[in-house]
């Protein structure tokens, strides 16, 4: 079964992603803590981070043109994030600066136990990317527009250009906000944590949550389940792949090469089910290591674990 979207071929620019950066503080502790204790960090480390931010560095890692549109601040930690994508050859050049303001900060408690984690994160409402600052032009050149939705009007004006130029648009969405519905009917391929979506359609199974998600349009949904692999819904079917059995260290920026590999796949060509084992395997590899950026696997190891 194909991709039931066409991306566009020849033109000038892969991917533009439109959404957050952050710098993270990975915290790895004995267990998550219990109110009132105190205990040792068993590992500290400081890397740029972000949903969009890091799919994105996956995906030029991968061979792949890509753009960034977001703030940052003028700090050290948004001269950090700023560098990290410019290293990677990411386009910041439509990426406003915020004089006088601090970069988005996290801090990310991992339990060594299992490697899950918990996200802490502050961010200046400053840094909120205006409608009026969307480079327009831009997501017009480009093949796939990702966003996350953050900033919700910049998000939608953002998806409404890429529909206007035929341009596919990914989403990456964690967090329930006023305008998601509009987002959503802009969005062609919608993929969520099933934390989200249970939240946010209160469904008691991913089937039935598959389900009402695809109500609001996007021509493929879906859903992301952790460690129990994940499942697509398109034209009234349902695809499914189980988890990998890795040793998961960090489960941080699982969910960024979920869409990497999905977008990956999606340039290449690739039919819905290996996109599907592709996207799957880039995110079990990702938990392997920590941080979300140190993490991020070659697209051959990926490969080689969707066996393609």
């Amino acid at each position: 079964m194909r991709i039931p979207v066409a991306v566009a071929a020849g033109r000038e620019i892969d991917v533009v992603g439109v959404g957050q950066n952050t710098v993270d503080h990975l915290c790895v502790v004995e267990r998550f803590p219990a109110p009132d204790s105190k205990q040792r960090l068993q590992t500290l480390a400081v890397e740029p981070g972000g949903q969009v931010a890091t799919a994105l560095v996956a995906l030029a890692r991968w061979g792949a043109r890509c753009a960034y549109v977001g703030t940052f601040g003028d700090d050290e930690a948004g001269a950090a994030s700023r560098t990290s994508l410019a290293d990677e050859g990411v386009d910041v050049g439509h990426a406003p600066v915020r004089r006088g303001e601090r970069n988005q900060l996290s801090v990310i408690l991992v339990d060594s136990r299992n490697g899950e984690r918990t996200v802490l994160w502050h961010r200046q409402p400053a840094l909120v990317l205006a409608p009026d600052e969307v480079p327009g032009a831009l997501i017009g050149r480009a093949r796939i527009l990702h966003v996350d939705g953050a900033d919700a009007e910049a998000a939608i004006v953002a998806a409404t250009a890429a529909r206007a130029a035929g341009v596919v648009t990914v989403a990456d969405v964690d967090m329930a906000f006023p305008d998601l519905e509009r987002l959503l009917r802009l969005v062609d391929v919608l993929i969520v944590s099933w934390e989200f979506a249970r939240t946010w359609t209160a469904a008691a199974s991913p089937e039935t949550a598959l389900a009402s998600l695809a109500r609001h349009g996007s021509a493929l949904v879906g859903i992301t389940l952790g460690a129990r692999g994940a499942l697509l819904g398109a034209g009234g079917e349902v695809l499914r792949v189980a988890g990998h059995a890795v040793a998961a260290v960090d489960t941080t920026g699982a969910g960024d090469l979920f869409h990497a590999g999905f977008i990956s796949a999606m340039l290449a060509g690739l039919e819905l089910d290996a996109a599907l084992r592709l996207a799957n395997a880039a995110a079990a590899l990702q938990c392997t290591r920590l941080g979300g950026r140190h993490a991020i696997p070659t697209i051959a190891a990926a490969r080689a674990l969707a066996r393609l």
